[in-house]
């Protein structure tokens, strides 16, 4: 109940309990007064009848009591007058009684709706000197009896006419009580109710709301003063709160700049810098590649295959650096297609097999052949990843590579028995740079960057990861894919496997690189293929005459040249359907961009001499077919 309905009811309450009290005192008092004094005047007015028809009834005069009787009728408020003798003889005016009543001494009583009054008629005083009195006439018992009715209607309408006045005295009464309740009390109270909405303004959030001092009461004002004053005391605080909290918000943005601008350096110097330190690799890998075949079944062949593999680890940590600054950049954007996940498993299992044998692992694969959709591309590296992971982890046991229906989804599971990771590590260990372990040695491989791309990519692609793992008893990653129904599983002229026959055509190698040239040209001769080396768009221009089957070059020339400019120039002398590769160490955003928009196939460095015969494969085929060579 709110504070005004509250006052108004506590002025309002007492004044009509008194008023009804006074006026329920008042009605009933009257009552009684109209009553006592119509009984006064029925006893009266009987009494003095009774007195005058002494005469009459002693003498038998009829006419003097016809007269009395009728003078009796004539009065106000006399309805009937009666004589009545002991024997029921009666005279009578006016209305009359239809039964009697046992008369005795002076009485009242009602009947009939009117009040009647009864008063014997007595002698005075015994008259014994008179001669013509009998004796009889002398005893104690009265003569006769006079009854006079009233009207009781009138009494009942001067009874509602006063309880009118009553009632309308005290509504009166009331409306006047509440016009002084407003006026005096409510009045007064309002300027607490102005204290109250002020301070409800304030607090809702409304610092500074001003209240005018208009209380009469020295308390009422000083306490409206005060709420000014706690107003504007909030209203200075939220100030210098504001102010406070726009210089963090301003401090917070220049540090969010500046980490911004040091993450894009360091991802920039990363690019720039991967380029030069990939050429020398890049070269390092060719030329391993071109030594196999002359070390097979030479003791310099295991000495050949260890360098290999440190190569190969030296490019995995290369590439690790060339994902994260990709990322980073924004310049990867996922292509979903479909995916036939047994097969994609199945090469990863054949290409980590020789990996798990050299540590007596046993890598298993139990996946349904099911198609799922996602980047082919990116889901490779993340499950190259975690692959990779869970066998270098692994000392004993083995790696399972298993997938299942769960939940309308492909649910697809890479378990290790390793050394698992401890629950406060694990929401570490997808960090960059960070790896889980005991601090040997051999457990640590690399930069730590691998299951930070895995988190990226995932992000990336909206593939949910989840990790599960208890130390000494080994790890599983499970990742969730949208599965795909009726798709055939065909695998047509065996897309993807890589051809050990030889290459034929027609090979243009443009890198302004002598050292990576000449590694090139011996692995690309060992396969098969005629190759002219150039070094600039120039040469290309004035020297080449003859259309090549394919041209390997560059992205990044000396004074300005890049592979796009030799692509567009090959393309105007011989048209499109020359097959152009671009091999880059740049990962610069604008970089990559550009290469995506040309449409040509890309290749980072360092190259996997694998990847690069099956792209150049396919590419010769294709321009075969196209330029209807046999």
């Amino acid at each position: 109940m709110k504070i005004r309905t509250r006052a108004f009811l506590l002025g309002l309450l007492p004044t009509l309990l008194v008023a009804l009290v006074l006026t329920a005192y008042h009605v009933r008092s009257r009552i009684a007064e109209l009553d006592q004094s119509a009984v006064q005047q029925g006893t009266a007015m009987a009494r003095h009848l009774a007195s005058s028809a002494e005469y009459g009834v002693v003498s038998g005069n009829t006419a003097t009591l016809g007269s009395l009787l009728d003078q009796a009728v004539a009065e106000p408020g006399v309805t009937g007058a009666m004589v009545i003798w002991p024997n029921q003889a009666r005279m009578t005016r006016g209305e009359t009684l239809a039964t009697l009543p046992s008369l005795g001494a002076a009485s009242q009583w009602l009947a009939d709706a009117r009040s009647w009054f009864a008063h014997p008629v007595e002698l005075a005083a015994p008259v014994t000197s008179d001669p013509f009195l009998e004796a009889s006439t002398h005893s104690n018992r009265p003569l006769a009896w006079v009854v006079v009715g009233f009207d009781t209607r009138s009494k009942q309408a001067l009874t509602k006419q006063l309880l009118l006045a009553s009632a309308g005295i005290t509504l009166l009464g009331l409306t006047l009580a509440i016009l002084l309740i407003n006026k005096l009390a409510l009045t007064g109270l309002q300027p607490l109710l102005d204290i109250i909405a002020t301070v409800k303004r304030i607090s809702s959030g409304s610092f500074g709301a001003h209240l005018e001092v208009t209380a009469r009461s020295p308390e009422l004002r000083e306490l409206q003063t005060m709420v000014n004053q706690m107003s504007e005391s909030l209203r200075s605080y939220q100030q210098d709160m504001e102010k406070r909290i726009h210089a963090a918000t301003a401090e917070l943005e220049y540090k969010k700049k500046e980490a911004e601008q040091a993450s894009l350096a360091k991802s920039r110097f990363l690019a720039a810098a991967s380029h030069d330190l990939r050429q020398p690799m890049h070269a390092i890998s060719l030329y391993v590649e071109s030594l196999k075949s002359q070390m097979q079944g030479r003791a310099a062949e295991d000495t050949l295959n260890k360098i290999e593999r440190a190569i190969l680890g030296t490019v995995e940590l290369f590439n690790a650096i060339l994902d994260v600054t990709r990322l980073d950049a924004g310049v990867i954007q996922p292509q979903f297609a479909p995916v036939r996940l047994r097969k994609l498993l199945l090469q990863l299992a054949e290409e980590f097999s020789p990996e798990a044998d050299s540590k007596s692992l046993s890598l298993r694969v139990r996946v349904p052949d099911v198609w799922v959709w996602s980047d082919e591309r990116l889901l490779e590296r993340i499950l190259r990843n975690l692959l990779a992971n869970s066998i270098r982890h692994t000392e004993r046991g083995g790696v399972l590579l298993a997938a299942r229906r769960y939940q309308g989804k492909i649910r697809l599971q890479i378990w290790d028995s390793g050394s698992g990771i401890a629950a406060e590590q694990q929401s570490r260990v997808f960090e960059e740079f960070y790896q889980a372990g005991n601090g040997d040695e051999q457990t640590r491989h690399g930069l730590g960057l691998g299951l930070a791309i895995v988190r990226r990519l995932v992000r990336l692609l909206g593939h949910p990861l989840q990790l599960h793992s208890k130390p000494g008893r080994g790890t599983v990653f499970s990742l969730d894919l949208r599965g795909l129904e009726n798709i055939l599983a065909v695998d047509p002229d065996g897309a993807g496997e890589v051809r050990n026959e030889a290459l034929e055509g027609f090979a243009v190698v443009v890198d302004d690189d002598p050292v990576v040239l000449d590694a090139l040209s011996r692995l690309l001769q060992q396969w098969g293929l005629e190759t002219r080396l150039m070094q600039n768009l120039h040469q290309v221009r004035h020297e080449l005459q003859a259309a090549p089957d394919v041209v390997l070059v560059d992205y990044q020339l000396l004074n300005g040249e890049t592979g796009l400019m030799v692509a567009r120039e090959v393309h105007r002398r011989w048209g499109s359907v020359v097959p152009i590769v671009l091999i880059t160490g740049d990962t610069r955003m604008e970089t990559i961009q550009a290469l995506r928009e040309s449409g040509l196939p890309i290749l980072h460095k360092p190259v996997r001499p694998r990847q690069l015969r099956s792209l150049l494969a396919q590419l010769l085929q294709a321009h075969r077919d196209e330029s209807g060579g046999g």
